[in-house]
């Protein structure tokens, strides 16, 4: 599985407006939680999942990009919410954070997630994809990038 084959237009939030880092995880757990049709129980587990990873050591990385992350016991398939904030958020990491991939994946298949994270990763070692990620205006313009 590629990154390609998770993206999800309907699954991009251009621009995020929270400028706390768990209102930030909330907002991309509550966008998937809503477009998937997730219960109340599933999303607050979600957000606790992804918090409590996200406590044990930041997943703020250099350029802006944090990939905050959690694999989920009734996940069957893995998910990329994409949010671009016009604002820097501080993420626990050296820098603050403008670019967040949340990455929810099955506990069944470790190995891709860890594919998953790896590739993310790479793609944001690239000055230029990320100069025009955080350009981008519109859920489209992020998708596009990909697929381009």
């Amino acid at each position: 599985m590629t990154l390609l084959d998770i993206i999800d237009k309907n699954l991009v939030i251009v621009p995020l407006t929270s400028s706390r880092r768990d209102d930030i995880i909330a907002d991309l757990v509550n966008l998937y939680a809503d477009r998937k049709g997730l219960s109340d129980e599933q999303r607050q587990y979600v957000i606790r999942a992804v918090t409590d990873r996200e406590n044990m050591a930041s997943t703020a990385m250099e350029k802006g990009v944090a990939i905050p992350h959690a694999k989920i016991p009734f996940l069957k398939k893995s998910a990329i919410v994409i949010g671009i904030s016009r604002i820097p958020v501080d993420f626990g990491g050296k820098e603050k954070s403008g670019i967040f991939f949340l990455v929810l994946a099955s506990e069944d298949n470790p190995t891709e997630h860890i594919q998953i994270l790896s590739s993310i990763a790479k793609l944001c070692s690239s000055d230029i994809f990320i100069r025009m990620l955080s350009s981008s205006r519109t859920p489209d313009e992020v998708y596009q990038l990909f697929f381009d």
